[in-house]
């Protein structure tokens, strides 16, 4: 199956960029398109928290649901897209995000990011290069405002 890694160093502690990846109104102040995310149950990630996220793309508003499959709190987790308006979970057989935070020195760490994926359909796998393409660079993008953000804590 394809992979794809970003990797984004950030000077600050791994437990500050944990609770910016992980507490929803913390991502919905960082990241570009979504304007809301809640848990299913409600409370700390962990598998099989079901994240609800509201975003807006292209000028739209759609849906993305997804679950958690693994979950080191303050170290990595991963999820896996089951729903939503968005549509991903229908373009792909296989996708799982994982997000890991590695230690560096004492306020330095590094989000370590991997798209793990098998797309689903001959049009969609003749399509991976561009649908992917743009996916990994919304996803740069989210990664150098939480680098931002985290760094100076100044909205993005």
């Amino acid at each position: 199956m394809p992979k794809q890694i970003i990797t984004t160093e950030i000077e600050a502690a791994g437990d500050h960029v944990w609770r910016l990846l992980t507490v929803p109104k913390e991502v919905e102040f960082w990241s570009p398109h979504v304007r809301e995310l809640t848990y299913t149950p409600p409370g700390n990630l962990d598998v099989d928290t079901h994240r609800d996220f509201r975003l807006e793309l292209q000028g739209k508003q759609v849906t993305l649901e997804t679950r958690i499959t693994h979950c080191i709190a303050g170290e990595m987790f991963a999820e896996t897209p089951i729903g939503g308006t968005a549509g991903i979970h229908e373009r792909v057989e296989f996708l799982k995000l994982i997000f890991r935070i590695i230690p560096l020195a004492d306020k330095r760490c590094a989000v370590n990011f991997t798209l793990d994926y098998e797309m689903k359909g001959f049009l969609n796998k003749m399509m991976e290069k561009f649908i992917l393409g743009a996916f990994l660079t919304e996803y740069k993008l989210w990664f150098e405002r939480l680098k931002t953000y985290a760094e100076t804590g100044r909205p993005v």
